[in-house]
């Protein structure tokens, strides 16, 4: 039988023989390439694999770092002598800053450093590890600091910041403290009651003081 088209079959063998000199171009230009970039291609491995140990080492160093601050803070914590205890929670700050125990380290500080407890619940305040409920205390603590130096404006300032749900009775209370207007004391009190109570004996001096206001406007 005749053949029909002679040309598609001669096509064949060239067709295969170019797409074979193709992928020998193709794996020529590739080994080009990898031999011209060896280099980069090696630092670059080099640098991925210090970054994913620097990564672990970071991850190690960081978890050696809390138990050993966790340690610190609980000896600190558990320490009887006053001074031994603010020695060890100066330690805590000093050595761990931007850890949460320096944050509570700062707490904890603001009751045993009279003189510079300021300091300490600013400190506790704008940490970037504080929590807000250590927040909320640190203010209202700062607030009554600031009550007790006779500085009421300034104690007002720092109660004007809202709180949790349950730190507005102790937010309202201090608020009737540093209120010089009668009216005001009594509103405050009578919030400070109508809130969440935590405190029991804060409570009943709430009622007290309350009941005292009323009568006197009577």
């Amino acid at each position: 039988m005749t053949e029909k088209n002679p040309e598609k079959h001669s096509q064949a063998p060239l067709d295969a023989e170019m797409a074979e000199l193709k992928r020998d171009m193709r794996s020529a230009r590739l080994t080009a390439w990898l031999e011209a970039n060896t280099q980069s291609l090696i630092a670059a491995v080099v640098a991925l694999v210090l970054v994913l140990i620097g990564g672990a080492l970071w991850l190690e160093h960081s978890k050696t770092q809390r138990a050993s601050a966790a340690t610190l803070y609980q000896q600190a914590l558990v320490e009887k002598d006053a001074e031994k205890k603010q020695a060890l929670m100066e330690k805590v700050v000093g050595e761990f800053s931007g850890t949460s125990y320096a944050t509570m380290a700062e707490m904890q500080l603001a009751a045993l450093d009279d003189e510079h407890a300021e300091q300490h619940l600013q400190a506790v305040m704008h940490a970037a590890s504080t929590m807000p409920e250590w927040a909320w205390q640190a203010r209202l603590d700062l607030a009554e600091l600031k009550l007790e130096a006779g500085d009421k404006a300034a104690a007002r300032e720092q109660l004007q910041q809202p709180v949790g749900k349950q730190y507005e009775q102790l937010r309202h209370y201090l608020m009737a403290e540093a209120s010089d207007d009668a009216a005001a004391r009594r509103q405050h009190l009578q919030r400070a009651l109508d809130a969440p109570s935590m405190d029991d004996d804060l409570k009943r001096r709430i009622e007290s003081m309350l009941a005292d206001a009323t009568a006197q406007a009577s």
